[in-house]
């Protein structure tokens, strides 16, 4: 018998994804990982072979940077309102299957239950659009048996038409930064290369033998918020002073950073759009320096804020806040 040469067949192309509601249009490509466990009976002769225990789907993009309020609303949510998600499942209510859009195919390829495993880092500078790399964990489906056609993956479809990308709403803008009711300088505040808001999100799995996976549960543990820039503004004297590190205003051991005498919101307001964005209750951490001819004092993101845990009644509050501008 003889063999033939086996011709590819190339299935490449731009894709979108839709979940919770939301169209996410990304940078550049739409990237899936099977997350698989499995275990291995031993015997005195060997392993007697790989046995499935579970399967998953981890689905990550970098966001095209269209800036929209359903956009924000729907990354953070749990930042916006940590009672109501912190402890409960990543997957929707509704709309929780999430399906990747081929374009150049015109096909669908959907998983029937999803959530968010991870949120957008924030960029708020002149230079960068304004989200980073985002993910989502697709499972099963466990109303129906591993054995349904339906429990992880849908069908293969053919697109409908979306009309939502809107190239004039990938907006980038100048930041200044007011720290809470600080006094000069820490009520203007610049960035080298602007601010970041970094998000603090992780994911515990609810393991059920037999269908793989149950749920996946926003964890309560490393649930946090912080901020990393490069001072434009301030001298390293000034530095010193913000991050307290000695005299009467001194951080001591045991004391949150958060809610040191020179913590507060901080509050980013662009200079041309307008939009708002607050990084709730933080208070400095610790920062980087380099003595350098030819670099700047403070490198990028070299100084950190991390946030403290306030509440209200009992309530927790929000982490992050934002008011839309143009």
């Amino acid at each position: 018998m003889s063999a033939t040469i086996v011709l590819p067949t190339i299935i490449q192309g731009p894709a979108y994804i839709t979940h919770g509601g939301q169209t996410i249009y990304v940078e550049s490509d739409v990237q899936v990982e099977e997350v698989v466990e499995s275990w291995t009976p031993k015997t005195t002769f060997g392993d007697a072979g790989q046995r499935h225990k579970s399967r998953a789907f981890k689905i990550t993009a970098k966001p095209v940077g269209m800036l929209t309020s359903g956009l924000l609303n729907y990354f953070y949510a749990a930042f916006l309102a940590p009672q109501t998600y912190v402890g409960v499942s990543i997957i929707p209510g509704s709309n929780y299957a999430l399906t990747i859009c081929s374009l150049t195919e015109n096909k669908t390829y959907g998983y029937v239950r999803a959530g968010l495993a991870s949120v957008p880092d924030l960029n708020f500078t002149p230079t960068k659009t304004i989200f980073g790399s985002v993910s989502w964990m697709a499972i099963g489906n466990v109303t129906v048996a591993p054995t349904n056609a339906n429990f992880l993956k849908a069908a293969v479809g053919t697109i409908t038409a979306d009309t939502t990308f809107d190239a004039a709403k990938i907006k980038s803008d100048i930041y200044q930064g007011v720290l809470g009711s600080d006094s000069a300088p820490e009520n203007s505040l610049g960035g080298m290369d602007g601010f970041m808001f970094k998000f603090g999100y992780k994911t515990k799995t609810i393991a059920a033998s037999d269908v793989g996976i149950a749920d996946v549960i926003l964890d309560a543990d490393g649930f946090n918020s912080a901020v990393q820039f490069a001072p434009s503004n301030l001298t390293e004297a000034q530095v010193d002073t913000f991050l307290a590190y000695q005299g009467s205003a001194a951080i001591l051991p045991g004391q949150a950073y958060g809610a040191s005498s020179l913590a507060g919101d901080l509050v980013l307001t662009g200079v041309t759009y307008g939009w708002v964005f607050t990084a709730k209750q933080v208070g400095p951490r610790s920062i980087k320096r380099i003595y350098k001819i030819g670099e700047h004092r403070f490198p990028n993101g070299a100084l950190e804020m991390v946030n403290n845990l306030t509440n209200t009644t009992g309530v927790p509050n929000p982490l992050f806040a934002f008011t839309a501008g143009s």
